[in-house]
């Protein structure tokens, strides 16, 4: 059976652009000159999780940025907190493989260099079975 990257990818971006969850938009390439804010879908890293016999599994750490220029963190730990409440704990349909379990590990933000700009991230642990 074929790798799920593709398919796990494409199940995330479907989760976070449904109507009504996200309150911003979601890109997994940003187009030139979108405006403040959004949300990207940026690392994928994933290691060998198989168990000595059974199917093959993998142990995928899926990193998350969220890109806000609004006066303080407000807007960004709210939108930290949706992406969190949209992914946590949820069955994600794939069409390859199967997402096993899927979680929130961290989230975190940061001011960037400019001082005006800030960046949340959330890291996202999902366990696939294929």
């Amino acid at each position: 059976m074929s790798d799920p990257g593709l398919a796990l990818q494409k199940a995330l971006l479907d989760r976070l652009t449904k109507p009504g969850v996200i309150s911003c938009k979601v890109f997994d390439s940003v187009p030139d000159k979108t405006p403040l804010p959004y949300v990207v879908l940026d690392t994928e890293i994933s290691s060998n999780a198989t168990p000595i016999s059974g199917k093959k599994r993998e142990n995928r750490l899926f990193y998350i940025s969220v890109w806000s220029n609004h006066k303080g963190q407000s807007e960004v730990k709210r939108i930290n907190a949706e992406v969190a409440a949209a992914l946590d704990r949820v069955a994600l349909p794939l069409t390859v493989g199967r997402a096993v379990s899927v979680s929130v590990l961290r989230t975190e933000t940061n001011r960037e260099p400019d001082g005006k700009t800030f960046m949340g991230s959330i890291v996202v642990r999902i366990l696939t079975q294929h």
